[in-house]
């Protein structure tokens, strides 16, 4: 240990200069078999039954768009799409065919993603229903890798359908963001990628062009194949070697080279603007040299990760407490250490400011930093910051065993890009700990101290450009920056925070007084102050329990003119920033130091409650969090202000930008025949207060009476009883259940409604909503039925609208179905797309539903739905949520849903779900949102 203590040292404060021989490597889990084919390819492959039958097969290529040439721009991310569109072994549209065909959905299970630097081809959770799917995803990354058609015809119809994938995306973020690079990159080739491209690029580059990317980075040895799931380690390997072998090695390949990002001696200060930003933010960075890939996989790597992960978290902590303060000079803050690029990485920081006051704001935060630098940090700050850090680490073990199938793959992604270790976490806990234990505040301060350089500083203004709102001066930064060096900035004082919620001796408590079996294998208890307890005790995700209280009611228990004090946001505003019971959100967060644990009271439309997930070790602490949640509320001003002035700050850039006037226009259309439906306003937020909410929390809990709390996850009856009779227990008894009003309005408008309007926005796009809906009986026939019909008409919006009409870059389509406060059943369908289109592609959608409720499901879109509908079936069953929603269906309506989904499934005929179509059209119910930009 003292050879570590001193590798350290060395690695830390001399910001490591140590060769690869001294360099500890971190163990690999030796779950993993990992290996190179004589072709260059590397390979993983990881045997995990969870979920059963499953596997994730992943293709990562280590090229992305900075690998373009000039007559490339878009092309990496456009090759992602070509993948789809016809290989050697699968030509069309056969991939997608056949993953259909057993299950798959396209985007739910089949997708990919390009970055600048890395590109990622998926197939996830694909049910292995046969030995031949194996073989078959195999050929199918082996002609990813290798042998993508690109037919030019594919290719020309493509073009379309990314040129909307680009206008969809052009978002204030993204145009920002390329505002930014020149600022973040200067002159390096890093500098104007865009990974989506140009519009001229994408609508003229030749088809050579593309050819041309794909053979020249497209080959073994910038490849890595991933292989987890339920199968033969030893079987896939050998498949890996007959099938990716064949793959011929490269010639003289072309290097992936490293892009250096230039350096600077004086600040770079950079100021954007754009009509629809909806914050003011001032990101800092200080630009250094990204550290050698040899030391990811090491002990002194993690070490270097771990001291960066300390400065973060006691930062965090300290802004936190800054902004917890309606005074604050600023919103919120970060400060830590990422990857800019391959070549580079920062000591990055941001800071929100309010619209107008961004010098203020920069001021006191580079106070913050400048006193870090001088003064560092307290014995105290950096022991929660080490409890905090080595709780993740002790969950993380504790859960390995139940990982699934998708949690195990991006380790291995990163070992391959960027040589990141995948040591089994509980090697990765062992080793934390001691490097954690040796950790001291002098050693964090001395390397805090040199953490800021004096050179390599970029500071970026992005602000919503308005009237009336002065943007500063790029010498206005730069003067702050000078004048903070030799400011007169004192240390903090150090809080002392008490460790006890509460003197749980105090609690009477209530035994259970009846106890009986319930459904999906759960407990029923009842305990003597009437609360009704289930519990569903499981080995299904290890360490992981979840706790939530009920009750009926929810906002239909509050009376109509203090319903806007309970609009999502003003809630969240509250809720988000307050504490419990004598303690201030800023104590409690570090009385939990250590804990994953936390509570949190939800008021829904229909039902309210308490959510307190947990794990084994903090069990006690989330009981004691809800008890007191429940039973002793917190209700300061000065939070509540604090989250107020949150929204303040933003609403007023909101109102205008054309999400926004959707969502407005969505609720007048959709809802604005109940009153109790609001949307939220600036006159609602100046009006809201505490006191209204303070009344209303109080009514609602203020017994135990109705309440039914479900527990499911890794815990024992035995071993959780006496928490449960402690503290629901010591809940006050209540003699009269809450339930739910029904105030008799439709919960969707009903009739034939159109709503075509005209917002003005950055970049002309029009968005459509269509609902269809009918009064249905609440049948798990019906309800299979209609997502059936939803599955359906996705695949075919897929063909008609994305493929051949080239309108949209999707259509999205989802169920709906009600059976509290009325039986309600529907479908809804969402598309953005250029405007010329628009009442084109409104016609398709109509267009495939009366072709649907015509003729029906086709015989192959009928196969490839059942598929879909009876693979997701087992993979819900291993997550805890999964039972819990289960139980709280049956404590709540008295619906079985597990069994009954099930029997509907396996029960399911095309004439259902003609017939539910045809129910959907024939009720006449049908609301349609068009918004299209202002000419």
């Amino acid at each position: 240990m003292k050879r570590l203590f001193i590798l350290l040292a060395a690695v830390v404060l001399s910001a490591g200069a140590l060769s690869a021989q001294e360099l500890t490597q971190l163990p690999n889990d030796t779950s993993v078999r990992k290996g190179v084919l004589e072709n260059g390819l590397t390979y993983y492959i990881r045997h995990n039954a969870l979920p059963e039958n499953r596997a994730e097969f992943y293709l990562a290529t280590n090229v992305g768009a900075v690998q373009e040439a000039e007559d490339q721009d878009g092309l990496a991310h456009f090759l992602e799409h070509m993948c789809f569109n016809g290989t050697k072994n699968f030509p069309d549209k056969g991939i997608l065919d056949y993953l259909q065909s057993i299950g798959a959905s396209f985007g739910g299970n089949v997708n990919a993603m390009t970055s600048v630097e890395q590109t990622v081809y998926m197939l996830t959770n694909i049910p292995l229903v046969r030995e031949g799917v194996i073989d078959t995803c195999i050929l199918i990354m082996h002609d990813y890798a290798h042998y993508v058609t690109n037919d030019p015809v594919e290719i020309d119809k493509e073009r379309s359908v990314i040129i909307e994938e680009k206008r969809q995306g052009n978002t204030a973020s993204r145009r920002v963001w390329e505002q930014c690079q020149p600022f973040y990159y200067g002159d390096s080739k890093y500098n104007g990628v865009t990974v989506i491209g140009q519009y001229e690029s994408l609508e003229n580059f030749k088809h050579e062009s593309l050819v041309s990317f794909y053979e020249t980075w497209y080959h073994p040895k910038n490849q890595a194949f991933i292989v987890v799931g339920d199968i033969d380690v030893d079987a896939v390997e050998q498949k890996i070697k007959d099938i990716f072998g064949e793959i011929p090695a490269p010639v003289d390949p072309k290097p992936v080279e490293l892009i250096p990002v230039p350096g600077n001696e004086e600040p770079i200060v950079g100021i954007v603007t754009d009509p629809e930003l909806t914050r003011t933010e001032i990101e800092v960075m200080w630009k250094r040299e990204a550290r050698p890939e040899i030391y990811n996989s090491t002990v002194e790597g993690m070490a270097l990760d771990l001291f960066e992960t300390i400065i973060a978290q006691v930062m965090g902590e300290r802004f936190n407490d800054i902004t917890s303060d309606p005074a604050s000079p600023y919103l919120s803050a970060y400060l830590g250490v990422y990857g800019l690029c391959e070549s580079t990485e920062v000591v990055n920081g941001s800071v929100t400011a309010r619209d107008g006051e961004a010098i203020s704001a920069f001021n006191a935060y580079m106070t913050e930093i400048e006193k870090m630098r001088r003064y560092g940090f307290s014995a105290a700050e950096v022991e929660r910051a080490k409890e905090n850090i080595l709780a993740g680490y002790e969950s993380a073990a504790e859960k390995a065993d139940t990982r699934k199938n998708g949690q195990l793959i991006w380790e291995l992604i990163n070992n391959f890009f960027d040589n990141n270790s995948y040591a089994h976490p509980k090697d990765e806990l062992a080793i934390a700990s001691a490097i954690l234990s040796q950790i001291t505040p002098d050693f964090i301060n001395a390397y805090v101290s040199q953490l800021i350089p004096e050179n390599n500083m970029v500071v970026v203004l992005t602000a919503p450009e308005k009237e009336g709102v002065a943007i500063p001066a790029k010498e206005e930064f730069l003067a702050v920056i000078d004048q903070v060096k030799t400011a007169d900035i004192q240390p903090n004082e150090e809080e002392e925070t008490v460790s006890e919620l509460l003197d749980a001796s105090k609690l009477k408590g209530s035994k259970v007084k009846k106890s009986e079996d319930y459904m999906y294998n759960a407990t029923k208890w009842t305990l003597k102050n009437g609360l009704t307890v289930l519990l569903r005790p499981s080995d299904l995700e290890k360490d992981r329990i979840s706790i939530q209280l009920i009750k009926k009611g929810g906002k239909t228990l509050i009376p109509q003119e203090d319903l806007y004090c309970f609009d999502d946001n003003i809630w969240s505003a509250y809720s988000s920033t307050t504490g419990v019971s004598e303690f201030p959100q800023t104590t409690l967060l570090k009385m939990l130091s250590g804990k994953n644990v936390y509570a949190s009271a939800y008021i829904n439309g229909l039902t309210h409650g308490i959510s307190a997930p947990s794990n084994v070790k903090d069990l006690e602490t989330a009981f004691q969090l809800l008890y007191l949640t429940f039973t002793d509320p917190r209700f300061d001003q000065k939070e509540f202000e604090n989250g107020i002035n949150q929204i303040k700050a933003v609403l007023p850039n909101l109102i205008g930008q054309p999400d926004f006037k959707l969502q407005e226009e969505m609720t007048k259309t959709l809802y604005g025949h109940n009153p109790r439906e609001m949307f939220i306003s600036e006159e609602m937020v100046e009006n809201a207060n505490l006191e209204t909410i303070e009344r209303n929390y109080r009514n609602l809990f203020n017994d135990a009476a109705g309440a039914t709390v479900i527990i499911a996850g890794d815990f024992t009856l035995e071993g959780i009883k006496p928490l449960v009779e402690k503290y629901l227990g010591s809940i006050p008894k209540g003699k009269k259940a809450s339930d739910w009003v029904n105030f008799g309005y439709p919960y969707i408008v009903r009739g034939d409604v159109l709503n075509d309007f005209k917002v003005q926005m950055e970049s002309p796009v029009t968005t459509v909503l269509d609902v269809y809906t009918a009064q249905l009986p609440y049948t798990y026939g019906n309800v299979v039925a209609l997502e059936a019909a939803a599955y359906i008409l996705n695949m075919r919006y897929t063909t008609s609208l994305r493929e051949e009409a080239g309108g949209t870059y999707g259509a999205g389509v989802s169920d709906i179905f009600l059976n509290v406060p009325e039986e309600l059943g529907g479908i809804q369908v969402y598309f953005k797309c250029q405007p010329a289109m628009a009442d084109q592609l409104r016609g398709l959608v109509r267009e495939g539903i009366d072709n649907l409720i015509a003729e029906g499901p086709t015989a192959s879109e009928f196969e490839m739905t059942i598929n879909n509908l009876k693979k997701n079936i087992p993979e819900r069953k291993v997550n805890n949520h999964y039972w819990a929603g289960a139980l709280s269906n049956y404590a709540l309506f008295g619906i079985e849903s597990v069994d009954a989904y099930e029997a509907a499934v396996n029960a399911l005929t095309p004439e259902q779900i003609q017939q539910v179509t045809k129910a959907l059209i024939d009720a006449g119910n049908h609301a349609e949102l068009v918004m299209r930009p202002e000419e």
